[in-house]
């Protein structure tokens, strides 16, 4: 991820409709070169493409907006909020700090882990972004306010998880990705989630990390949330968390990172429950018979 305060300028004028560099130039009191370095930049990053088949006039080629979903987003909030400088708040590294807060509540420790951006820089970032409403606080834990800006959490996930990878991305930061695919030769990386339990399960797909790393048995569970689409899969999950003994402290900021923090203190909630069925937020309802018949298949008693 990657937006300078001159690539969002460019981009909100080819938006707008100036299509040609040598227009986008003068508009912006640059060289015709200066300009091109901008745009290939934000070609690179996915938001525009050059068309050399439609020639415009006093131009060889016309710049065109992409069609991903990040630069459709990106379009969708500039047109909504026009008065809005979105190179006050999206250029740099604060687009990386925002984007660590996209998909749940996370501490301060873990989105300086995952964004690597200094607690000086953050400090400076979050009583700017709460007074425009963008982020809110509870307690130690921040988010992005999806309420009042829910364009802004599309755009920044959309652009979060961009990746040109052969899957389905389920989750991505930089360099590292989460995603799913549905044949051994598209394995790549390592593989986590459910096809990584020990225990017998049988998966059309399979869930991939990269770059390749040996995972921690933490992480393999984190991962596995984003395989958690209905009952038996919740089962899997919180019988591989028990059959291993996990640490809650030591999952929780590894839950974090990945935008599982409500689902996991979900299924917290859900063993120290002694409802016999529960549907909780975010999770697929939970049958207690279900569940321990599930477990003991793995030898995991008393649930």
């Amino acid at each position: 991820m990657r937006l300078s305060r001159p690539m969002i300028e460019i981009f909100a004028r080819i938006a707008h409709g100036n299509k040609a560099i040598e227009s986008l130039a003068r508009a912006q009191n640059k060289s015709v070169n200066w300009i091109s370095e901008i745009v290939q930049e934000l070609e690179k990053e996915g938001f525009v493409i050059k068309n050399k088949s439609f020639k415009i006039k006093g131009s060889r080629i016309s710049i065109e907006l992409s069609n991903t979903n990040h630069a459709i987003k990106l379009k969708e909030l500039i047109f909504e909020y026009p008065t809005i400088k979105f190179e006050d708040i999206l250029s740099d590294s604060k687009l990386l700090f925002l984007a660590s807060l996209s998909e749940d509540w996370i501490d301060i420790k873990a989105l300086i882990n995952l964004s690597q951006i200094s607690k000086y820089m953050i400090d400076r970032y979050r009583p700017m972004m709460k007074n425009r409403g963008i982020i809110i606080q509870r307690k130690r834990l921040y988010k992005i306010n999806e309420n009042a800006w829910p364009l802004l959490k599309e755009f920044l996930i959309a652009y979060k998880n961009y990746s040109l990878i052969t899957g389905v991305v389920k989750w991505k930061y930089q360099n590292e990705i989460i995603f799913e695919v549905d044949r051994k030769d598209l394995v790549n990386g390592s593989i986590t989630g459910f096809a990584k339990y020990n225990i017998k399960i049988n998966f059309i797909s399979v869930l991939c990390r990269v770059p390749d790393k040996k995972l921690s048995k933490e992480e393999i569970f984190v991962h596995s949330l984003f395989e958690v689409h209905d009952p038996r899969t919740l089962y899997l999950a919180l019988t591989f968390y028990l059959k291993n003994k996990l640490n809650y402290k030591k999952v929780l900021p590894i839950a974090m990172k990945y935008g599982k923090y409500t689902i996991f203190n979900s299924m917290i909630s859900l063993l120290k429950s002694k409802e016999d069925k529960i549907k909780i937020e975010k999770l697929p309802e939970f049958e207690r018979t279900d569940f321990r018949r599930i477990a003991s298949m793995y030898g995991v008693k008393n649930v």
